[in-house]
């Protein structure tokens, strides 16, 4: 019993570290280079799009930071929000770079 029960808690424990280990993106994100243009702006693939207000960017671990701490250069995935403006920006990691291309 108490062999059964540890085992179940081992397991439980794993599957949690494995979930928080990968990052999940929603289905409708688009991948491009980023390029920094000037503050709120950025290009993506040759086209000029505005951070939206309350845009959100991930680093590679998943980790939010300010818009203004963007390299000038990064592969991405990106959304758009209904109005055309950048709303969420993931730089991608190595691994994700090479899968994107």
């Amino acid at each position: 019993m108490f062999k059964s029960l540890l085992m179940l808690i081992l397991i439980s424990v794993a599957s949690i570290q494995l979930a928080v280990a990968g990052r999940i993106l929603p289905q409708d994100v688009k991948s491009g280079m980023m390029r920094a243009v000037e503050y709120p702006q950025v290009n993506v693939d040759g086209t000029v799009y505005k951070l939206s207000p309350g845009s959100r960017v991930f680093d590679q671990n998943n980790r939010t930071i300010l818009p203004g701490s963007l390299p000038q250069t990064a592969r991405i995935f990106y959304q758009l929000n209904p109005q055309g403006e950048l709303s969420k920006i993931w730089i991608m990691t190595p691994d994700e770079e090479v899968s994107s291309k």
